[in-house]
């Protein structure tokens, strides 16, 4: 098996991005949630969204392999044996990945949980980068790596 390129996985994070815009502004549409990136934003609402990508990434990952992205890119989600991740892999590494900011500006505030949200991000970025296997934080925490699914 070969690992994806680190074009194809920020092709696919770009992707899977537009598609989360996508769902969030239905949702903020119809009125289910109140979409807003400022320091005004309900709190309620920022861990609706954080919710709602933690769910988009975990679900389709454990059930196909990998997400809309990744599925166009021709890659999937595997454990250290080549096989789909589990739910508890999966669950690890999209939390670490997605949610950790999200969760703590939540818990403590905006200014901390967004430091540690993109201090994460770029440790993942910075990770991938250089890796030999193009394993980000998320990746080698939860034990999963991005292969080229053909």
């Amino acid at each position: 098996m070969e690992y994806a390129s680190r074009l194809q996985r920020f092709i696919a994070f770009i992707i899977d991005v537009i598609i989360l815009l996508v769902i969030v502004g239905i949702l903020s549409g119809i009125g289910v949630i109140e979409f807003s990136v400022s320091e005004e934003a309900n709190t309620t609402d920022g861990l609706i969204q954080a919710i709602i990508v933690v769910a988009y990434y975990v679900v389709l990952t454990v059930a196909f392999g990998a997400t809309l992205g990744k599925m166009a890119m021709g890659m999937k989600v595997v454990d250290r044996d080549g096989n789909k991740a589990g739910v508890g892999p999966v669950l690890i590494r999209e939390v670490i990945a997605r949610a950790l900011g999200s969760l703590l500006t939540v818990v403590v505030g905006a200014g901390i949980g967004d430091l540690v949200g993109l201090t994460v991000a770029i440790v993942i970025v910075i990770m991938i980068l250089f890796d030999e296997r193009r394993q980000g934080l998320h990746d080698k925490i939860g034990g999963t790596f991005v292969m080229k699914a053909r």
